[in-house]
């Protein structure tokens, strides 16, 4: 099969989202200096309610997440869910509730708010930790498509991910995050069309294979993890293991910095709220729903165990999605099915690199490294910084080899060192030093326990209800991080009343309440 359908098809949709983002940068670009920083950023708090939804959506179609989350699936049968479409799930309603905590921070960036509560000190490591925590799933995103995209255009992986960093990083330098939420809505309706139709070409493929009824033929196979009966034993993990994920997931996920720059940048309460309902529906059907399916369908299609299954899919079970595309389509159903693909990474690769870049330049460069720069001069760097973040992600990408490590290890991470300081800007107690203790604490705890845990001992010190789930390190990190809360809360100064009040007491609307919205 000639790559050249592939090339031409990625080209085209290439200078597409190029355009669009010059098309934002020519609408701006007149505007004053702090206009353009606020419009960068949150897109001036414009968005309407479904457009918030789209974003979001298109943000989380990451197919570096669904392809990890539909192997897990693949591997451990529907106790697989509880890997990513159930956390997600239950996530959704806690944003519903979220919205309005929200939007009582006058902030554009989650270091900017505690550092207004806590002291500026606490914004460097809130940022840092971030930066880390992204460019961790920026390179895994990265990877994902390298992998994936490999073997349409016919070039080793790592070249595949050059290729589609290019775009991004210009139609971002152009368009900031308007760009991002934009091409989102376009990259949406090209992801949600990909995945019904995957999801359809998947079942009926599936059907075509089996002589009886699909939920039959998957009952009485094994699964790889467990073995025979538990193909749909919900708790054929255990009871640890889902608990455990719970608690070290929705905390980070609850306060990522694409969700809340998101709701930042809705019109209004009104509107995040309409947005959050939405984005409800459509991650339920197009995030969860058919990308579980599809999982089951792969275990039909590529059953476990069977010789070429593995060649086809990966040890890991982590190429589904090509497998199917190249197994299934014909060639100019493959060539629109790898327009879905690739809008799905650049939807996800952009939204994680606009928050790396968030934090690098608006909480450490731009306080730290251009505090007597004009915004004029701070709104060009910006958008140079934007560029270095996604450059970030690529290096990391480019010496990645797993995605396990990125995903469990970088969300226990962002737990511990960023949800845990973020939940305590509501509690009058807690004061800088709690913060910077807690975000350090947590953050040693979780990567020098995964250390010991993965490369050292491997569980042998651990009960085995704990030892089974691999995921000891995250309750160390959790509680290293309570502890550090506590501890310096208890020894350090006492919050003054100005920081407390920095927190509004009901939702804040307009975009005067942002110190970057401020003229010169």
């Amino acid at each position: 099969m000639s790559a050249l359908p592939f090339w031409i098809a990625a080209i085209v949709y290439f200078a597409f989202v190029i355009g669009l983002g010059y098309w934002i940068w020519n609408k701006v670009k007149k505007d004053t200096a702090a206009h353009q920083l606020l419009d960068f950023w949150i897109a001036s708090r414009q968005f309407p309610g479904w457009r918030m939804a789209i974003s979001l959506t298109a943000g989380w179609l990451m197919l570096g997440w669904l392809g990890y989350g539909m192997s897990m699936i693949y591997m451990m049968g529907l106790s697989g869910v509880w890997i990513l479409p159930l956390p997600w799930f239950i996530l959704c309603f806690i944003i519903i509730w979220m919205v309005p905590y929200v939007r009582r921070l006058p902030a554009i960036s989650l270091p900017e708010a505690i550092a207004k509560r806590f002291g500026s000190s606490t914004r460097t490591i809130i940022a840092i930790a971030s930066i880390f925590v992204f460019t961790s799933w920026t390179g895994a995103e990265l990877f994902m498509v390298g992998k994936l995209g490999a073997p349409f255009l016919k070039i080793p992986p790592a070249a595949v991910m050059v290729v589609i960093v290019i775009p991004i990083m210009i139609y971002t330098y152009f368009g900031g995050f308007r760009a991002v939420v934009l091409t989102d809505f376009i990259q949406f309706i090209l992801m949600a069309g990909f995945i019904v139709v995957l999801g359809i070409v998947s079942y009926n493929a599936a059907s075509g294979v089996i002589t009886g009824n699909i939920i039959e033929t998957l009952s009485g196979m094994e699964t790889p993890y467990y073995g025979p009966g538990t193909m749909f034993g919900i708790f054929a993990c255990g009871i640890a293991m889902p608990i455990i994920l719970l608690v070290a997931y929705l905390p980070g996920w609850m306060i990522e910095q694409d969700l809340l720059l998101r709701i930042q940048g809705a019109k209004s309460l009104k509107e995040a709220k309409k947005g959050a309902w939405m984005m409800l529906l459509l991650i339920s059907v197009f995030v969860i729903g058919i990308p579980t399916l599809i999982a089951f369908h792969a275990l039909i299609l590529f059953p476990p165990g069977v010789e070429g299954s593995a060649a086809v899919i990966g040890g890991d079970a982590t190429g589904i999605i090509s497998a199917i595309i190249l197994g299934y389509f014909p060639v100019w159903g493959q060539v629109l099915m790898f327009i879905g693909l690739i809008a799905a990474q650049m939807s996800t690769v952009d939204t994680f690199a606009n928050v790396i870049a968030l934090p690098l330049t608006y909480d450490l460069a731009q306080p730290i490294l251009w505090k007597k720069d004009s915004k004029e001069s701070i709104a060009k760097k910006s958008r140079f910084m934007a560029v270095i973040a996604i450059l970030f992600g690529l290096i990391y990408a480019l010496n990645a080899n797993s995605l396990m490590d990125v995903y469990i290890l970088s969300s226990g991470v962002l737990t511990a060192s960023i949800a845990i300081p973020t939940f305590s800007l509501f509690w009058k107690r807690v004061n800088g030093l709690g913060i910077t203790l807690a975000a350090i604490f947590g953050f040693l705890g979780n990567v020098l326990f995964y250390i010991w845990e993965y490369r050292i001992v491997e569980n042998s010190y651990q009960p085995a209800w704990l030892a089974n789930t691999w995921l000891g390190y995250i309750i160390v990190g959790i509680v290293a991080s309570i502890v550090g809360l506590v501890v310096g809360s208890l020894i350090g100064k006492p919050a003054t009343a100005e920081q407390l009040n920095t927190v509004s007491p009901t939702a804040l609307e307009g975009t005067e309440i942002f110190d970057i919205s401020r003229s010169e």
